[in-house]
């Protein structure tokens, strides 16, 4: 560490000792946020191009298991040294896997766990064979041992997610060579081992494969694949501790945010801090390179755009990510529709402290603190709370009953410190709140406890919202309330929204 001398003072040093023990601070290397940057590619010598492979972390290393180089499928264990920037070989003892594409890996601890995937001559789909094996792979053993069950074992699988949570591997969904599935079995890694299916709860995903998970928050997180004959961009989360199955809602356009990534499978997805990273995939006929992330606190889509000085890989599919440290890194896949790569790439992710504008505005509305306004809302006088200054600055029509009413006030010469009050006898009270909400926070949730965002409550509701949007003279919202409800209103629900449109004499909506 070089040190800056003081002013008026100089420091010998060559009088310090040899064995004089210093400061020392590292703090690189800086790397630039949001930056691609293309690693040293596999030689063929080392390990050929391959997809539909897995790729784990551990320590300072990325272990490359499996998939197929076009040719013929692989069971080899190749190793990426992070800090070297280096590709070799991975010495192992016994016996490993069979040669296989579409396999899981994940880590527990000091091992890596292999389990199904497809077996085989690929240019004979007569002799593909899916398995239900598990192994593992000691990191500092270097050893592969096949785990050995009685009783229950998941049907043989590819193309399925597994993860690790509890002390326990999961596995959910995939392609049994016939059909694709949504079932899911769990198994101990530190107990006698033992399969046992998971009674899933809630909303359950529909049969899939060629998906992508992630798990954060004691949550696994499915995004996409394919489902029957469609390709679906859904995200699910499931709830290791309930067993239960949440559907996130798409309500990006009342959060003012971007849409989901589009429709795709043979994507990546991995979990940073809050966020969670998609990227690749295919989408029909196109490979699109653009990284999508969500925040799972806003529940908001958003497209990550490289730095300037970025190496961005070009779109692919059936490759293999994993995050090392505080960084991406992807490897190989398909590209040009039938070529294997054998490119790695790193991600620089940011790690921002979170704008937490939104959020504490809306505790002062929930809190109603320092309030000095009150809405008596319907023909019951429901009262709601909130705050002149922010409610102003967003409606120009309540800004205006505001100062009338302050107005009416000073004529009467009433000195009072009590708080404003606006009556709105021809509003609904839960409008009124979810419009006071985007007042406050840019954003509405329309959906509570479980409701689908199609539901005729929910659609009733965003109606009310708005008319009350038209009436506050509110543009953008009333523009996101038609987006929302085009979006939403279908055959099964569109009787219901006509009568209410007309209820409710909302022509436009009709």
């Amino acid at each position: 560490m070089a040190v800056a001398n003081t002013p008026g003072l100089d420091l010998d040093h060559s009088c310090w000792p040899e064995n004089t023990e210093g400061l020392t601070l590292d703090f690189g290397p800086f790397e630039t946020v949001h930056r691609w940057t293309r690693m040293p590619e596999c030689d063929e010598f080392v390990g050929a191009r391959r997809s539909k492979h897995t790729v784990v972390a551990y320590k300072d290393a990325i272990y490359v298991f499996g998939g197929d180089n076009g040719h013929t499928m692989l069971n080899d264990l190749l190793i990426f040294n992070i800090k070297d920037k280096s590709w070799g070989r991975a010495f192992t003892t016994g016996s490993p896997p069979a040669q296989r594409y579409h396999h899981s890996a994940v880590v527990h601890e000091g091992s890596m766990f292999v389990f199904g995937g497809y077996t085989g001559d690929i240019h004979s789909n007569s002799n593909l064979t899916n398995k239900n094996d598990l192994f593992e792979y000691n990191f500092d053993k270097c050893q592969w041992l096949e785990w050995r069950f009685e009783g229950r074992k998941p049907v043989a699988r590819a193309a399925h997610g597994a993860a690790v949570y509890g002390c326990k591997l999961w596995i959910f969904a995939g392609y049994d060579g016939n059909a694709r599935l949504n079932d899911m079995w769990t198994v101990s890694l530190s107990e006698t081992p033992f399969w046992e299916k998971v009674n899933q709860k809630g909303h359950i995903p529909p049969t899939c494969c060629n998906f992508a998970l992630a798990v954060a928050r004691d949550s696994m997180f499915v995004f996409s694949g394919q489902s029957g004959a469609k390709i679906t961009n859904n995200l699910f989360q499931f709830r290791f501790n309930q067993n239960e199955w949440t559907r996130i809602s798409t309500e990006h356009i009342l959060h003012g945010a971007p849409p989901p990534p589009e429709k795709r499978y043979g994507h990546t997805v991995v979990a940073f801090d809050r966020n969670l990273y998609v990227f690749g995939g295919a989408t029909g006929q196109t490979l699109p390179n653009d990284l999508h992330c969500f925040d799972l606190d806003s529940q908001t889509w958003s497209v990550i755009y490289p730095s300037s000085n970025s190496q961005v890989p070009t779109g692919r599919l059936f490759h293999a990510a994993s995050v090392v440290g505080d960084a991406m890194y992807i490897f190989g896949g398909t590209v040009d529709n039938i070529v294997r790569s054998g490119e790695m790439y790193r991600f620089q992710f940011s790690r921002y402290p979170k704008c937490t504008l939104h959020e504490d505005y809306g505790k002062l509305l929930k809190n109603q603190q320092f309030c000095d306004l009150i809405f008596m809302v319907g023909k019951d006088n429901v009262e709601i709370k909130a705050h002149i200054s922010v409610v102003a600055a967003r409606s120009s029509w309540l800004e205006e009953k505001i100062r009338n009413a302050k107005e009416q006030r000073s004529q009467e010469d009433i000195q009072s410190t009590e708080p404003i009050t606006i009556y709105l006898p021809d509003a609904d009270h839960i409008a009124l709140q979810m419009v006071l909400s985007y007042i406050y926070t840019d954003r509405i949730l329309p959906t509570q406890d479980g409701q689908e965002h199609n539901s005729n409550e929910v659609i009733l509701m965003m109606m009310d919202v708005y008319r009350l949007s038209i009436k506050f003279q509110m543009g953008r919202l009333e523009q996101l309330c038609i987006q929302y409800l085009e979006s939403c209103i279908n055959h099964k629900n569109v009787l219901v929204a006509l009568h209410n449109a007309a209820k409710l004499s909302l022509d436009s909506i009709k």
